[in-house]
């Protein structure tokens, strides 16, 4: 994913075009400003602590944004882990015909991305990296795969790991796919509902040779506060049959691979047949 640099003529524009881009994003770091605004993290520390006094945006442990302290936390993973089962199931297992042995695989946080873990079978000899508990923990018992897990701080609503330890983990890395997970997605990228974990997956992005989204389509109805980045971070998404087609022409209007799998397994299908 390239870097936007943007461009400004006094601080003061600078600041306004600051609190444009965190809007934006929901939630980001001092790094990531830094960057983008191509000046020193001390600058925009002293930028950030006047928009702050001003409400202009809201400061939070490592970064800044401009959502609640429940927004930047975001939603429970056991609840999410419930909805759209067989949708989940199919592009899990669509996903795994992407894993190839002895490769480097990053695999997300997230429901869908825990279903491949599930799935990876034994003496894959693979190499897995992960922020995610349930990926670790479903790797556990799984002989031939050696899991690196990004520790740091665990979040019990995401059950993911993230902290200044985690992105420094990252930096080290090169992956040579990233399975990654999202909240809802629409027009402007994929979204999260944890602002601490859209700074993880911002990471691992920049470490990974090809990206790959994984969602179902009501992630298109399913609002998300965090940004996690624009469409041309992606290469390909995974998602069901259900999608519809001026989503599909939109993510392939962005040079998105669409890959669509059955909403249903054959026997839910026949099921809801009968049903009908």
């Amino acid at each position: 994913m390239e870097e936007e640099t943007f461009r400004y003529t006094s601080a003061p524009e600078r600041r306004d075009r600051l609190v444009d881009y965190i809007t934006d994003q929901g939630y980001t770091t001092i790094t990531e400003l830094s960057t983008a605004f191509a000046v020193s993290e001390m600058t925009i520390r002293r930028d950030v602590t006047r928009l702050v006094n001003q409400g202009r945006v809201r400061g939070f442990r490592g970064g800044v944004g401009t959502l609640t302290k429940q927004d930047i936390v975001g939603s429970d993973f056991r609840f999410r882990d419930l909805k759209m089962g067989d949708a989940k199931r199919e592009i899990a297992s669509r996903a795994l015909r992407m894993v190839h042995d002895h490769s480097v695989v990053a695999i997300d946080a997230g429901t869908t991305t825990n279903q491949v873990a599930s799935m990876l079978p034994a003496g894959s000899a693979l190499k897995v990296v992960t922020h995610s508990f349930p990926v670790v923990s479903s790797l556990a018992s799984t002989p031939g795969v050696e899991v690196i897990c990004l520790g740091g701080t665990l979040h019990q609503e995401s059950l993911s790991f993230d902290g200044p330890s985690t992105l420094a983990a990252i930096e080290n890395l090169q992956v040579e796919l990233l399975l990654l997970g999202a909240s809802g997605i629409n027009d402007r990228g994929a979204f999260c509902a944890n602002g601490f974990d859209a700074i993880t997956k911002r990471a691992l992005i920049e470490v990974a040779e090809r990206v790959v989204l994984l969602a179902d389509s009501s992630k298109f109805e399913t609002p998300a506060m965090v940004k996690i980045c624009e469409w041309d971070a992606i290469d390909s998404i995974i998602i069901d049959d259900a999608i519809h087609p001026e989503h599909q022409r939109m993510l392939e209007g962005n040079g998105v691979e669409v890959i669509k799998v059955p909403r249903h397994s054959t026997g839910d299908a026949m099921d809801a047949g009968a049903a009908s």
